[in-house]
């Protein structure tokens, strides 16, 4: 028999709920720190609970990291425009958003940190996901040197590189010291690896309101 539909819906609604609170959790306290417990106290069911949904709690984070990538970054890595302003605008409002949600910065410097230890559940993740940003965003960087837009001397996998770092080593500052200019220090970077011609691409006038989809 075919399941109803209103079961269906209303399981789904507890199921953002519970991502919703385990991203609360896990932002504050990181994977070790945060417990089912704590995420089950803020849905106001039993543990027993939380688990029917989510197997484990690896299984829990996992899917909280997976909400994380939905609502930030799949505009910015996907291909559907595959040019180098482009690309930049959309970094750009990348960091914009993030200002403006501080708890997604501190989930992923909490979490990416602990994850350096190969038997957290989120090593496999961290690992993958900085590979293919590091791909696509030499990619990018590769388009924007194949259409005379970087300076001459720039590396697209070395800009590609330090584009990372700097990424997150900013968020990192900005969290212990919000008087931090992130999005500046972004423009910044690709004001030095620009043609002098192209530093139009990082004015305020064509960043725009992040619109990406952010957690429910």
């Amino acid at each position: 028999m075919a399941r109803p539909q209103g079961n269906y819906l209303v399981t789904e609604a507890r199921r953002d709920s519970i991502l919703l609170s385990a991203f609360s959790v896990f932002a504050k306290s990181g994977f070790r720190g945060g417990t089912i417990k704590q995420v089950a106290e803020l849905e106001g069911i039993s543990e027993a609970g939380i688990l029917h949904h989510f197997k484990s709690k690896g299984a829990l984070l996992t899917a909280v990291l997976e909400l994380r990538d939905t609502g930030t970054e799949n505009r910015l890595l996907s291909d559907e425009s595959r040019t180098g302003a482009k690309f930049i605008q959309y970094w750009l409002e990348l960091i914009s958003y993030n200002i403006a949600n501080k708890g997604i910065v501190e989930l992923f410097c909490i979490l990416s940190a602990e994850a350096t230890d190969e038997s957290h559940p989120a090593h496999e993740y961290f690992k993958n996901r900085y590979r293919h940003v590091f791909e696509v965003t030499t990619a990018y960087f590769q388009i924007l040197k194949t259409d005379g837009m970087l300076r001459d001397h720039i590396d697209p996998v070395a800009a590609a590189k330090s584009l990372i770092a700097l990424s997150d080593g900013l968020q990192v500052q900005w969290l212990l010291d919000p008087s931090w200019d992130m999005l500046e220090g972004h423009r910044s970077f690709f004001r030095d690896v620009l043609d002098p011609e192209f530093h139009h691409l990082v004015s305020a006038e064509l960043v725009n309101e992040y619109k990406f989809v952010a957690p429910r």
